[in-house]
């Protein structure tokens, strides 16, 4: 009985952990499309991100 205890309280664990990394990335996605919507509708001179061109 105890052993049964233990192992619903590490699966328990297991899924809290989970449910919290996802709430975490949800909210970092949130908060960035909210910077984006009040810089504007010029997305091109403010993103930071890096980009190669191998076309030529």
């Amino acid at each position: 009985m105890c052993m049964k205890i233990k192992q619903m309280a590490k699966e328990g664990f297991y899924l809290f952990l989970l449910y919290s990394l996802i709430t975490l990335c949800l909210f970092l996605a949130t908060d960035r499309i909210e910077r984006l919507d009040k810089m504007g509708d010029d997305f091109r001179n403010t993103n930071s991100s890096v980009s190669f061109d191998f076309g030529k």
